[in-house]
């Protein structure tokens, strides 16, 4: 058994040790990788599946409205649509294979009555009006669209008040419906079975067997094919698309101020303005209104932003810089000095501050650090570690990133030793090439996280995130929120905390190996995860493998769950407070333990009161013993690992013990305290008494130490 004790935080989680060589984990890899697959292509066909029945609001509010289809496009694949309607909006609605739902899934679709539309729900072929709070779920702008999931035991759940409640789906019998099933998951392709159309409507046939209907109005449209909601421009940049229309007689372009545009052929073409003009907008919306001759009029529209582009060459006296990216806090180039023999620093450095102190002094800063190293003689050693010479690519560090939507000037200039060899002097001058980090896209990430099986030594949990994104989750204490001081800690402040004791454990892989062997998304986790306290951890890299330990009887403890860009929060911390139960011995037994030491060995009998109770006897290090908070604490950890080093063909039956039994541990360390301890467990694995224990000593003197440092053997004298 190997322990690690975390920094900082009192936390559950440990780095997995302790799995003997002889242990084939092949089998418990190939079923979590196998879980892990299922469940994340359950995800994405929930979020497509979802993305329908907003497609669904969609299509009946527009029915409602009176807007029109105007074209009806289909993809190169056969099985989707690309829908134009006549409000200027567009939808994309693939269909399921043969329009079949899997088996025993929920299929949500909608029921028309009296010229109202209801959303609806069919199960085993049988459709009813969905319900809430006695009144029937009108599909309108003021009436949120149901949502599925699958909760953490794999059964549908249905959301309508989108996400805060969820409850189970059940048949006609009143019985949760299964989700994730022996044999995959009844998780239907697609809500959608046909999308056909004839000269005055479009019918959109749903798996249910509903068809929503909508006009078309083929004879007054203008549509821009392929375009984007926002198409983003760099300075200068043009870009065109394709108009198609029908009964088009005039058209009026408007624009935002700055921007050029023109209609000729059937092809728009935007252009944005220059980096030097003297005003404009950087962002708006282009327009085309368009009029059929006599009283019709409508509008197509693409909105437009411009940036510059900090991407490219910059030639000097002494460098040629080629910026190949940005992103919001790194930016990568490519540096070539003209004397290829100097060594030279680069650099990326906050435009403003720069300014402020000027260039003089900023070079004197920089080099100050390296005047250190010439002055003890070390700098031979650090010119190749912190300087370049010849062509090099340059990254901002992973450790110290920059700031997002924030001036920078990546700098480079040379530096060599004066004729005293006592510091540096510049040899070229200072090279500047201004860039902007770009700011990055928020996304507004949901976690689902439930806390389920919870007895007095452990509990489940499954966290269900609303994307892809990276993101760590674990179990604390309650007290973790509260700092050495009595002050109390926001929710920032453990998550931090939290992320800290990763990048203590991992500094040299994450920052100083040659190449870093591991990267922060190496550490954190992604899509739905499903965790057992305590057990075996195995995350998507095995260099993060883990081992949770047993939590503590009678302590409140909390699940949190945060997003990560890195190593920076990205997300607020969703939690979820729980508290462990007291353990209830079910058997009445007291162990005596009689312990002789001789030198680096022990003679121990052992007498239990109960002589028909089946338990455990072990022997560990005090200074492992005593990482744990309780005995109890100790004793769940032993078991787990006991049963997950059973050998082949034992069961933990094998290693439990009845009456009075006489042992010996033989060849320990010389003057090192160990602990003998016992415990009542039954062939199912249940803890049934308190743990009891004995604290010796070895003698001091000449020994043959153990051959590892592995957790000593009891042999049991026959």
């Amino acid at each position: 058994m190997k322990h690690f004790i975390l920094w900082g935080l009192t936390l559950a989680a440990v780095v997995l040790g302790g799995c003997s060589d002889d242990y084939d984990d092949t089998e418990l890899r190939t079923g979590l990788n196998d879980l892990r697959d299922r469940v994340a292509k359950l995800e994405t066909q929930l979020t497509k599946l979802n993305g329908e029945i907003t497609t669904i609001d969609a299509l009946v509010r527009k029915l409602e409205s009176n807007v029109s289809v105007v074209k009806v496009e289909p993809g190169t694949d056969g099985k989707s649509y690309t829908i134009y309607f006549s409000d200027d909006t567009k939808a994309v609605i693939a269909n399921g294979e043969d329009g079949a739902a899997g088996k025993d899934a929920p299929v949500i679709g909608v029921k028309e009555e009296d010229g109202v539309y209801y959303w609806a729900q069919t199960i085993d072929g049988k459709t009813t009006i969905l319900e809430v709070d006695g009144q029937k779920l009108r599909v309108t702008a003021e009436v949120t669209p149901p949502r599925l999931s699958v909760d953490e035991e794999g059964y549908w759940e249905a959301s309508y008040d989108g996400g805060d409640t969820w409850e189970r789906i059940t048949n006609a019998a009143g019985e949760p419906v299964k989700a994730v099933t022996d044999d995959g998951s009844s998780i239907q392709d697609s809500f959608f079975s046909a999308v056909t159309q004839d000269d005055g409507n479009v019918y959109f046939t749903l798996t249910d067997g509903s068809v929503i209907t909508v006009a078309k109005r083929t004879d007054f449209y203008l549509i821009l094919r392929k375009a984007p909601d926002v198409a983003p421009f760099v300075y200068g940049e043009t870009k065109t698309y394709e108009i198609e229309s029908a009964g088009v007689a005039e058209t009026i372009l408007t624009k935002p101020d700055g921007w050029r545009v023109a209609l000729k052929d059937d092809v728009l073409s935007v252009t944005a303005p220059a980096a030097d003009a003297a005003s404009f907008e950087a962002e708006g919306t282009v327009a085309v209104i368009y009029f059929d001759g006599a009283e019709r009029s409508s509008v197509a529209k693409l909105g437009v932003v411009v940036d510059k582009s900090q991407t490219g060459v910059t030639e000097g006296d002494d460098f040629t810089i080629d910026i190949t990216e940005v992103t919001d806090k790194s930016v990568t180039a490519t540096v070539t000095p003209k004397d290829a023999s100097i060594y030279y620093y680069v650099s990326a450095y906050d435009a403003e501050t720069f300014d402020e102190k000027g260039e003089a002094a900023v070079v004197a800063e920089l080099k100050a650090m390296f005047d250190f190293y010439v002055q003890y003689g070390m700098w031979d050693y650090y010119k190749e570690t912190l300087m370049s010479k010849g062509t090099a690519t340059y990254t901002t560090p992973e450790a110290t990133p920059l700031t997002a939507g924030a001036s920078y000037y990546l700098i480079a200039f040379g530096l060599e030793e004066n004729s005293e060899g006592t510091a540096l002097i510049p040899n070229t001058a200072v090279m500047k090439v201004p860039f902007k980090t770009t700011t990055p896209v928020v996304v507004n990430t949901k976690y689902r996280v439930t806390v389920d099986n919870i007895t007095w030594y452990g509990a489940g949990y499954s966290v269900v995130p609303s994307d892809d994104l990276h993101y760590f989750h674990g179990i604390v204490k309650k007290s973790a929120f509260t700092g050495g001081q009595g002050q109390p800690l926001t929710d920032a402040e453990v998550a931090a905390a939290y992320v800290k004791e990763y990048e203590n454990r991992y500094y040299d892989e994450l920052y100083l190996n040659d190449p870093t062997t591991i990267k922060w998304t190496d550490l954190s986790s992604c899509g739905t995860q499903r965790q057992v306290v305590p057990r075996a951890w195995i995350r998507e890299n095995e260099l993060a493998n883990e081992a949770i330990r047993p939590l503590v009887a009678e302590t409140d403890y909390c699940l949190i769950v945060f997003g990560v860009d890195g190593k920076e929060l990205r997300t607020d911390v969703a939690k979820k407070e729980f508290r462990t139960p007291a353990f209830t011995p079910t058997e009445e037994c007291t162990f005596d333990l009689d312990v002789t030491v001789s030198r680096q060995n022990l003679s121990i009998k052992v007498t239990p009161s109960n002589k028909n109770l089946t338990y455990i006897c072990h022997l560990d290090k005090s200074a492992t013993y005593y990482e744990f908070e309780t005995d109890m604490q100790y004793a769940a950890d032993d078991l787990f690992w006991t049963k997950y080093n059973l050998e082949a063909g034992r069961t933990l039956s094998d290693e439990l013990l009845t009456g009075d039994i006489e042992m010996k541990a033989e060849n320990l360390w010389a003057s090192t305290g160990y602990v003998v301890y016992a415990y009542g467990c039954t062939a199912d694995g249940v803890i049934t008494t308190p743990l009891t224990s004995v604290r010796v000593l070895t003698e001091a003197g000449s020994d043959t130490p153990p051959a590892t440092a592995a957790k000593p053997r009891l042999v049991r004298v026959r």
